[in-house]
């Protein structure tokens, strides 16, 4: 039996998303435990504000206790998941 073959387009695609959904969930962890400004914090901050600016200001965050939910944070990463399955599903398709 052979495998599925897919293309490149796809691979790459399945990189980037997940790499945006991992420095997604890495700023909602550490905004929600409220973590402090260390150079690695100011460093996600400065990846993921580029990322996560079209969604600022959709939602209200959450105050759970003295923690934060950045809902907008949570759509977002719903948003590139979705955007990024669609795109692997059409180069798929398209075999590219």
């Amino acid at each position: 039996m052979r495998g599925k073959k897919s293309g490149v387009l796809p691979k790459l695609v399945s990189i980037l998303v997940t790499l945006i959904q991992i420095i997604i969930v890495l700023y909602l962890a550490l905004k929600f435990f409220g973590a402090n400004s260390t150079p690695f914090v100011r460093f996600l901050n400065s990846l993921s504000e580029p990322i996560l600016q079209p969604f600022n200001g959709i939602f209200h965050p959450v105050l759970i206790g003295n923690n934060t939910l950045d809902l907008s944070a949570v759509f977002a990463l719903i948003v590139y998941s979705a955007i990024g399955f669609g795109l692997q599903k059409i180069f798929t398709l398209l075999k590219l």
